[in-house]
């Protein structure tokens, strides 16, 4: 058994760092696969926890000089009184998946746990607690939101502060080329302090993360701004020491790191606001619930609401469970999970989910999940792990851009030997080509091109109500040329109805259905359940039971009354009690051409009659078949009916070929065809009949059925079962893979143009790049792809 983690590390920033904290993770004995994301600053590991433990990977990435978010929580634990307790409860609490460490003390009452919040939640360590029969709470608790926002007021300061600094150490150098002047030794003094502030102080993450770097044998942006920012101070210094003969450049040194800073700030807010999705998402839980309890209503925290507790949710206020609406009439906005802004009527009996809006009228919703069990919280957890996801080409990217910095350095050292040695240009201007190369090469840009797209393009598809489980499905669904459909469940809502009865001469309508009614009581096929309601709905009762039953798989199910059988099912069944059919035959032809379903009732040899079950297509189908077939893509229906139903569904609804009367293994058959023709095939279904056809499928989309998100099979669900969500994402997944290409682009021919101005080709023409423009435009670099994927999070598909 394996079990995966998503944990976010603390310290990445570059595309060597992804393949760092990749290496070092995955040579842990019992983990089987990492996926770091430079994006969204987290990895996805998977381990074998009879090998391995959370802990170790831990330590490893830490080891490595990185660090992985936890939160540390203090636990007051009634109940433990000795030893043993305290031993139970960290054995328990350690296998725990999301459990870092925890520590027990009975003589305190309190447990210390370090856990990963993208997998396990205090709550959960609570509930497990008390089912071993112990009573906890939450004495103190970190949280992630705090620690982002931490980081970001962290870099804006230093990044004032550094530009600060820088400017002023710039305009004192313009004042001293003035006609003014600036006397040389306070120039110099004034430079080196500014400038040593800031390599000391808002600088010292470069130097630090350069050591760690050259600690783990790599190198990364870090080395580059390091070696390019130290070797112009340290010169600088010689300088004024006296050492050596020639210009201070201090202002250059703190303009490069106030720049590079700045830089860092505007892509970590970007790129915050880039994966906002999952954050918004969250926010839109209530934390407190208005219940009933003890004859009247309370307010309590959201944590204290149990299983069957009835919540009022008044005009204004969000859901802050999933349930049933038990008493209460109102309109709510449920746009978090389908992206439709108009609000829908609920009423007694309907479910409603934790984060909608009541826009009218009130509610009383009785509690069938809550906390981190709802449907919230499920979809925020799986746009998570997709965000945390790699595609093949990013992998291809990092790659590169892992060879990128060795390559940046061997240029900058021929750069420096060639000005010094061959062009004898002098030790000063020769190390400033070199500090220009290493500064304007900018490997960053490379390895945010592609995850932060990915992070844009997934949550745009979760606003829209298109959960995407996998990022490589968005790599997928851009090569479509194939849409295949199961019909029941997902062209159609997948509830029959009686629509017709067909009495043979003789005998009546109710005849027909009572004897029908009988006979299917004891079945759970769709079709029996509609006579069922047929019979309920006429009568206001359900039928007797019947004698005996036994359904006939592919024929239909036979059963006793008074002493008779009764037969109900298709022609085949119906031979096989000697049952003529001719008469209603013609009858039969004509509804199941107009799309229905029909079985023959008869009681012994006696034909009684037939009944007409049809299913209603699901609004927006044929606009969604439309849209999909101007985009030119093929469309097809792989379903179990029979084939003048399926047929003439497909005829209404414009679909290209139908394959009719399959089982699921068939339908997968006709996939594995089609791909091994050179189709990429979309497979849409219900998620549970067929599963074998969407895991065969290039692209499997599930339909969605609220609360059980998370359980359906397919890489892409649609939180409710709209096809129209279908265009919407080969759409995102156009637009994703097109912001792709356009980052990579830029981020190359950026590097490509620039890295040889700055090692001075343009040099005898007069055109150079001091060391200060060549960092802000590294900086520019990062900023720019960052920026071009946060305009794509912000936009709405069509």
């Amino acid at each position: 058994m394996v079990v995966s983690e998503r944990l976010k590390i603390i310290g990445m920033h570059c595309a060597t760092c992804v393949t760092t904290i990749e290496k070092v993770v995955g040579g842990i004995r019992g983990v089987v696969s990492v996926q770091a994301n430079l994006a969204s600053n987290e990895a996805l590991v998977t381990y074998d926890p009879s090998r391995s433990s959370l802990r170790d990977i831990v330590k490893a990435v830490r080891s490595a000089g990185y660090d992985v978010y936890r939160e540390e929580v203090v636990l007051t634990v009634d109940g433990m009184v000795s030893a043993d307790d305290e031993s139970i409860v960290e054995s328990k609490l350690r296998g725990m998946p999301g459990v870092v460490d925890a520590s027990a003390s009975h003589v305190n009452k309190i447990v210390v746990l370090s856990l990963n919040p993208e997998t396990v939640s205090v709550n959960d360590v609570v509930k497990v607690l008390e089912d071993m029969g112990y009573r906890a709470r939450v004495a103190r608790e970190a949280r992630l939101e705090d620690f982002g926002r931490v980081e970001l007021s962290n870099l804006l300061r230093w990044s004032i502060v550094s530009l600060l600094i820088g400017f002023t150490l710039f305009a004192a150098m313009l004042l001293r080329m003035s006609p003014i002047g600036f006397p040389s030794p306070y120039y110099e003094v004034l430079g080196f302090l500014g400038s040593t502030v800031i390599i000391l102080f808002p600088g010292r993450r470069f130097f630090i993360g350069a050591y760690r770097a050259f600690r783990n044998r790599v190198a990364n942006m870090d080395t580059l701004v390091a070696l390019g920012t130290g070797s112009i101070y340290v010169y600088s210094l010689a300088v004024t020491l006296g050492a050596i003969e020639g210009e201070v450049y201090y202002e250059a040194a703190a303009l490069i790191l106030a720049f590079v800073i700045t830089g860092r700030y505007i892509e970590a807010r970007a790129k915050h606001s880039t994966g906002e999705a999952v954050r918004k998402l969250l926010e839109m839980q209530p934390q407190e619930a208005s219940i009933l309890r003890g004859g009247g209503e309370v307010r309590v925290p959201l944590a204290d609401v149990r299983v069957g507790d009835v919540v009022v949710v008044r005009q204004g206020e969000r859901i802050p469970v999933d349930g049933i609406i038990v008493k209460g009439r109102a309109y709510v906005d449920e746009s978090m999970f389908t992206g439709e802004p108009m609000p829908v009527e609920r009423k007694e009996r309907d479910p409603v989910y934790a984060g909608s809006l009541v826009t009218s009228g009130w509610l009383h919703v009785i509690t069938t999940r809550v906390g981190s069990n709802t449907t919230l919280a499920q979809i925020a957890k799986l746009v998570s792990q997709a965000q945390a996801g790699k595609l093949g080409l990013q992998r291809i990217v990092d790659r590169v851009a892992g060879l990128f910095t060795w390559i940046v350095l061997s240029i900058a050292i021929v750069t420096f030997t060639f000005w010094y040695f061959i062009a004898g240009a002098g030790f000063e201007r020769s190390l400033i080509f070199m500090a220009s190369v290493l500064l304007v090469a900018c490997p960053c840009a490379l390895g945010l091109a592609t995850p932060t797209a990915v992070v844009a393009g997934v949550g745009v598809a979760a606003r829209q109500g298109v959960i995407v489980r996998n990022v490589v499905s968005l790599e997928r669904a851009s090569e479509v040329n194939v849409v295949a459909f199961d019909k029941t469940g997902t062209l159609t809502i997948g509830k029959p109805f009686v629509t017709k009865i067909i009495p043979a001469a003789g005998f009546s309508e109710d005849e027909v259905l009572e004897h029908a009614a009988v006979a299917e009581k004891w079945s759970e096929h769709p079709i029996a359940k509609a006579i069922l309601e047929e019979y309920r709905s006429r009568y206001g009762r359900l039928p007797k039971d019947p004698e005996s039953f036994e359904p006939l798989p592919g024929m239909g199910v036979v059963a006793s009354l008074d002493g008779e059988p009764v037969a109900i099912g298709n022609p085949k069944l119906m031979s096989g009690f000697e049952v003529d059919i001719g008469g209603l035959e013609g009858e039969a032809l004509k509804l199941m051409g107009e799309g229905a379903t029909v079985v023959y009732v008869a009681k012994g040899s006696k034909l009684l009659g037939l009944i007409a079950v049809s299913d209603r297509v699901r609004d927006g189908v044929e606009e969604a078949i439309a849209e999909i077939k101007r985009r030119g893509l093929k469309t097809l229906m792989l379903t179990g009916d029979k084939s003048v139903t399926a047929k003439a569904v497909a005829s209404k609804l414009g679909i290209d070929e139908v394959y009719a009367e399959l089982d699921p293994e068939a339908k997968s058959d006709i996939i594995k065809e089609l791909q091994r023709k050179g189709y990429k095939v979309l497979m849409a279904g219900d998620g549970v009949n067929d599963a074998p056809s969407l895991s065969k499928a290039d692209l499997g989309v599930a339909m969605g059925t609220g609360a059980d998100v998370s359980k359906e099979a397919g890489d892409v669900i649609l939180v409710q079962p709209d096809l129209k969500k279908i265009p919407v994402l080969l759409t995102v997944a156009g637009k994703v893979k097109r912001r792709i290409y356009f980052n990579l682009f830029w981020a190359f021919i950026y590097n490509i143009i620039l890295i040889p101005i700055a090692a001075g080709v343009l040099a005898p023409q007069g055109i150079t790049l001091r060391p200060e423009m060549a960092a802000a435009a590294m900086a520019l670099s990062s900023i720019t792809v960052t920026l071009s994927s946060y305009q794509l999070s912000r936009w709405n598909p069509r």
